[in-house]
């Protein structure tokens, strides 16, 4: 089999163009004008969950010879490069979305206020944008939110997801310990069904509201993503147990999107990662087909739009609220249509351009001094041969 690392490419078309899927249906949403699968961003997200949960996977056993998995020093290096990789620009966001708040309520009313009931229906939303106390915004800061039922949704970002992820990178060194001890597919296994226990219990008992922030509610979703990358450590025909298993826990009835289509859609999702894993093994015509999607999400166009992603997922809610507020008080009469479109249009514009900025004067620093502050740890002793 060909080297992974050079046919992860696509990665970046799929981060990408699910970060513009989140702005469409949001879009959507807020001008009346939805259509099919654009209008349910929640899926997006879903694609997003299943890449990181591939890539942590990934790193985690690419490193293994040099970053032991037994060893705390190991968690301390990963938790402190995922937490430079989220928080700057996230902060910066938060900030912003607090102090704003009142105005971007504001702005949601007045948008609403074009369709018949429209602002009584968004009077559930207020707490998102009202909210400044001092809990909310230490929630917030220590990434704990997500894991309560009480502020998991509860600014104006679209941010459970980031609370959601956080509790995923505190929760990986301990299952990647487990994996070690007791092996990768019966773990993995064994978590799901433990998960999807405690899960249905928090639902039935009324702790999740919101959003389904919490982690039980969607590891197996990341579970997904972590057994296509455990694959590549498996050997001969065990490679199939690993991707039945990817496509068995996306059945897993917790969440949302549940329904026959939204689980096609991510089991193709699961499909296709394990092509590009293994194109060699694929009859020509498919290996064909794949360079030519993988072209497609690779290209320079698809790496722009991967960078920026987290970006876009971030800062398009406070760009778009003003915009659909704007074309709300200037144009009250516009249909769906065009509202959509204008709203849209101005969005992408100026939200691509922000993000633009914020990857490269907020990420990438980020980034970078995440990498340092990490290279300082002492690195743990390697194995002996």
């Amino acid at each position: 089999m060909a080297d992974p690392r050079q046919q992860l490419g696509f990665l970046d078309g799929l981060r990408g163009y699910a970060s513009l899927w989140v702005v469409i249906g949001h879009a959507m949403f807020l001008t009346g004008y939805k259509v099919g699968l654009f209008a349910q961003p929640d899926l997006a997200v879903e694609v997003f969950i299943i890449i990181s949960g591939f890539l942590m996977t990934y790193h985690y056993q690419l490193r293994e010879s040099r970053e032991p998995w037994d060893k705390v020093a190991t968690w301390t290096i990963f938790w402190i490069r995922r937490f430079f990789r989220i928080a700057p620009l996230y902060y910066v966001c938060l900030a912003l979305a607090l102090w704003f708040g009142p105005e971007l309520w504001q702005d949601r009313l007045d948008a609403a206020a074009i369709f018949p009931g429209g602002v009584e229906e968004q009077m559930r939303y207020a707490d998102r944008y009202l909210d400044q106390s001092l809990t909310n915004i230490l929630l917030h800061v220590t990434f704990i939110f997500g894991a309560t039922w009480t502020h998991n949704f509860q600014t104006p970002l679209p941010d459970w997801s980031i609370g959601l992820e956080m509790q995923y990178y505190a929760f990986l060194p301990l299952l990647m310990l487990l994996v070690l001890k007791a092996g990768r597919l019966p773990t993995m296994l064994l978590v799901v069904a433990v998960m999807w226990a405690f899960g249905a219990w928090l639902q039935a008992n009324g702790f999740v509201k919101g959003a389904f922030s919490m982690l039980p509610m969607k590891i197996h979703l990341f579970a997904a993503g972590m057994l296509i990358a455990m694959s590549l450590k498996a050997e001969g025909q065990a490679k199939w147990l690993y991707l039945i298993s990817a496509c068995a826990v996306v059945f897993v009835p917790l969440g949302g999107g549940r329904d026959s289509l939204h689980r096609a859609i991510k089991i193709g999702l699961v499909l296709v990662f394990f092509a590009f894993l293994y194109r060699d093994k694929l009859p020509q015509i498919a290996q064909m087909a794949l360079g030519w999607l993988d072209w497609l999400l690779s290209n320079v166009v698809s790496r722009f739009f991967g960078d920026v992603s987290y970006g876009v997922y971030l800062i398009h809610l406070l760009v778009m609220l003003p915009v659909c507020a704007w074309l709300a008080r200037m144009q009250p009469d516009l249909t769906p249509e065009p509202r959509f479109a204008a709203a849209l249009g101005l969005t992408l514009a100026i939200t691509y351009g922000l993000a633009y900025l914020a990857f490269r004067l907020i990420e990438t620093p980020g980034i970078a001094l995440g990498r340092r502050l990490a290279g300082g740890v002492a690195k743990p002793a390697p194995p002996l041969a």
